[in-house]
């Protein structure tokens, strides 16, 4: 393993969708604290994303690469930004407003936050693809010399 990238990016991915959970559970049923533990675990997970970017680019700088991976890994990583910039976004607005939102931003709040992990699930698919079927970062897919019968 060239760097530590593929073991940072589970992080943001569990933090980031446990917070849209528990934050539509608190929407739905009227919780106040469970805001307030989708908050925390809304900001771990903007933390755990900028580790996943930073990694991601020291993994991207040390990786051998075609041009068809580099298209796929340019957008894997240009989604990365986009997800790290709506969990911060969402987590800096929440913990500046003290996480007293009116339910209209709190749901405004809660779809930025479920567009960063729908664009986050895709930006996942793309890594897989990278490592799975390109062979970057590993012997494993196409070019990694593993055999599947």
């Amino acid at each position: 393993m060239e760097t530590i990238h593929p073991i940072t990016v589970h992080f943001p991915v569990a933090l980031l969708i446990t917070a849209f959970f528990v934050e539509t559970l608190a929407l739905l049923a009227g919780k106040p604290n469970w805001h307030r533990v989708a908050l925390w675990t809304l900001t771990l997970g903007a933390l755990a994303a900028a580790a996943a970017v930073w990694t991601g680019r020291q993994a991207m700088a040390a990786a051998k690469h075609s041009f068809e991976i580099y298209q796929v890994m340019e957008l894997h990583e240009n989604l990365g930004y986009v997800v790290l910039s709506l969990a911060v976004l969402v987590a800096g607005w929440r913990l500046w407003a003290r996480d007293r939102l009116s339910v209209k931003s709190r749901w405004i709040a809660w779809a930025l936050l479920g567009s960063a992990c729908g664009i986050m699930a895709f930006s996942a698919h793309l890594g897989g693809r990278l490592v799975y079927e390109f062979g970057v970062g590993g012997v494993y897919g196409r070019s990694g010399g593993i055999e599947v019968r």
